[in-house]
């Protein structure tokens, strides 16, 4: 298994901001925004978290990604580099170190939910790899002019 260190995300601390948003511009994949944000958007969206979990992924020599847990049990992996096996690892160490908060109906699944960009080939291969199961395909109205 590749080396993983999991290190809080102190929101607090502008140097996390500014290695969060530096991770934001390197990502190849995203699901909650089209474009990026401006830098004083990405500050006010990290102060204004609540996640339950945040930490930047570290392979023992670098920053290589993020990860999150929502109150709600979702869990979003980004790796600046897409890799199969590295997700396998950080999505691995995650189900080791963490477990869902107690369902509640309609509200929160007793399961973690993983979301991925349907691009993201090596993290959909991963979540497979790791027997997690495919449960729904989300679609995003972006139309408004209707």
């Amino acid at each position: 298994m590749e080396k993983i260190i999991f290190k809080e995300v102190n929101k607090n601390s502008e140097s996390d901001i500014r290695m969060l948003y530096e991770i934001l511009k390197l990502r190849k994949f995203n699901i909650s925004h089209d474009k990026l944000p401006e830098f004083d958007e990405h500050n006010k969206f990290v102060l204004g978290n609540l996640y339950r979990v945040w930490k930047f992924i570290d392979n023992g020599s670098q920053t290589i990604g993020t990860f999150y847990i929502t109150c709600e049990n979702v869990v979003s992996v980004s790796l600046i580099v897409p890799n199969k096996t590295m997700y396998i690892s950080v999505i691995s160490k995650i189900l080791e170190r963490y477990k869902p908060l107690k369902e509640k109906k309609s509200i929160r699944s007793k399961y973690f939910i993983f979301n991925s960009n349907p691009n993201n080939k090596e993290y959909i291969q991963a979540l497979e790899s790791l027997k997690i199961v495919h449960i729904q395909n989300t679609y995003a109205f972006k139309n408004m002019n209707l």
